[in-house]
């Protein structure tokens, strides 16, 4: 099952793009990805991973957060993660766990240690309060909520 990237917001994709002045394919071309898929994510067709979406903002000038909006209240902690632009490989390369490690925490299968919680506040320039309510909502969402 593919994942969805919660809070993404192709119009506000979209929108990044046209003040950049740039066509789909030129962004896509420059972030070195197909640009039918550029075109999936702006249509709402098709979701983009993190690590693909960071390059086209770079090359558009725009944060992660200007396209990815979740509301603070409702943070998981993924959303922390990708809020950042990183992927779970890049985290955990942060925090010196492997990135099934995150995927546990990002999905509350596994206990976040107040160590853990830390290690991720710094890694993520977050207040660890922020990391830890992030956690403890995917911790206790309802079975219907994805992570």
């Amino acid at each position: 099952m593919k994942r969805r990237l919660r809070g993404f917001d192709p119009s506000r994709l979209r929108d990044a793009r046209a003040r950049a002045r740039l066509s789909g394919a030129e962004v896509a071309r420059r972030s070195g990805i197909g640009a039918s898929t550029y075109s999936q994510w702006e249509q709402g067709k098709a979701d983009p991973g993190i690590a693909a979406l960071s390059r086209c903002l770079a090359v558009l000038n725009t944060a992660v957060t200007d396209v990815v909006i979740v509301d603070p209240s409702e943070e998981h902690l993924g959303d922390l993660r990708v809020a950042r632009g990183l992927t779970q490989g890049d985290l955990a390369g942060r925090v010196k766990v492997s990135p099934q490690h995150i995927g546990a925490l990002e999905r509350g299968h596994v206990k976040l240690s107040d160590a853990m919680a830390q290690k991720i506040a710094s890694a993520l320039g977050f207040e660890v309060s922020r990391v830890v309510a992030s956690f403890d909502r995917v911790r206790n969402r309802p079975p219907d909520v994805l992570p």
